[in-house]
């Protein structure tokens, strides 16, 4: 089985990243299932889809082969993962051991600067989520967890846990779209904002941690009563 490559527009911007920008398409494509779970993709087609060369193409498959997205099947291409609530309890797993270093790190290293963005996000998100806004919110809370890794300082955790997050929120919109953590996500970031402002390393990674996991349990709780096809 293929995908529906005719659903994915061609990309007539041309950013610096290229990569990115087909990245995000595909991903979009995942979610909204014009790319059903375990079609094939090809290199070929997806970049005949976008109207671009196969390099971005071949890079963006690879990240998202490398986050769980998509599976290799030894060609040039690969399956679209299948809706699974194992899988999407390792990815959050994945999550939260990445996220509570990162929190842990931005305690002990974020600058004032740092503060200032992690502040907005978080501010942001719950004003998006009180106000029933799932648009902004879901871009806040995206913003509030980058901003908190790149707080870090550290190059190498923020690109795996910038990985892990596109995993999750991928599997999570697709496979498990009724879960409902908005709110108290976003109560979750302002105490976590705390801490890291406090420069409280131990509480800012339990918190982090204890957030993702708290999330992780109502969207599987949501998936298991509506389960993904």
């Amino acid at each position: 089985m293929t995908g529906d490559m005719e659903s994915l527009k061609p990309l007539t911007q041309r950013p610096d990243n290229l990569t990115t920008m087909v990245y995000d398409s595909i991903r979009r494509a995942i979610i909204t299932r014009a790319l059903p779970p375990g079609s094939r993709v090809s290199e070929a087609r997806l970049a005949e889809s976008l109207q671009v060369s196969k390099t971005p193409v071949r890079e963006a498959l690879l990240r998202l082969m490398h986050a769980g997205l998509i599976v290799s099947d030894g060609r040039r291409g690969g399956l679209i993962a299948k809706p699974s609530a194992a899988a999407l309890q390792a990815a959050y797993e994945l999550r939260e051991a990445l996220e509570g270093q990162t929190a842990r790190l931005a305690a002990r290293n974020a600058a004032d600067d740092d503060l200032a963005t992690i502040g907005r996000a978080a501010e942001q998100c719950l004003a998006g989520a009180l106000a029933g806004d799932l648009e902004t919110f879901r871009a806040q809370d995206k913003e509030f967890h980058l901003a908190v890794a790149a707080a870090a300082h550290s190059p190498y955790l923020r690109d795996a846990m910038a990985d892990a997050y596109d995993l999750v929120w991928t599997l999570r919109l697709r496979d498990s779209p009724t879960a409902d953590t908005a709110t108290s996500c976003a109560h979750d970031h302002t105490a976590i904002l705390a801490a890291i402002t406090a420069s409280d390393d131990t509480r800012a990674g339990e918190l982090m941690s204890a957030h993702v996991r708290k999330v992780a349990t109502s969207v599987l709780g949501a998936m298991a009563v509506n389960p993904a096809t």
